[in-house]
């Protein structure tokens, strides 16, 4: 009987690990899956926090910090009010971060040399990944 027990539960966690990872949205006049791969950045206006993915953008009366647990390591806080999508950055120059879609942010000194380290240090993990998923050649 425990062995059936874990098929099962093998079953559901290779389930899971196919799963697309996205924000519930749940306001009073709309509830929506946001997918994590299409956010390019999360801002906190206020008492809302704006998601802006691909292809909409979206308002939740929340704070920021409450999305974090659905979000994974492609996403960097750079100060209390922004959240970027590490994956959707094009360049970051002259304190401003260009997205994919045209989008910029621009930030302060300090935050912007940060989040240039970390972008640097994923771009170059990510370049890294890529290469190791290649097919070796062999001459």
């Amino acid at each position: 009987m425990k062995r059936g027990r874990g098929r099962i539960a093998e079953k559901e966690g290779t389930m899971m690990a196919t799963a697309k990872r996205f924000l519930p949205i749940v306001k009073k006049g709309e509830t929506c899956k946001v997918f994590v791969e299409s956010i390019m950045l999360l801002e906190q206006d206020l008492r809302r926090t704006v998601i802006y993915a691909e292809d909409d953008t979206y308002w939740v009366y929340a704070k920021i910090d409450e999305f974090a647990k659905y979000l994974d390591e492609n996403f960097l806080k750079c100060h209390h009010s922004c959240v970027i999508n590490l994956n959707k950055v094009v360049k970051m120059k002259e304190q401003t971060v260009y997205f994919e879609n045209g989008y910029k942010v621009t930030m302060g000194r300090e935050k912007f040399r940060c989040a240039r380290q970390h972008f640097a240090r994923h771009m170059l993990r990510s370049a890294d990944d890529e290469i190791k998923k290649q097919p070796v050649e062999r001459a």
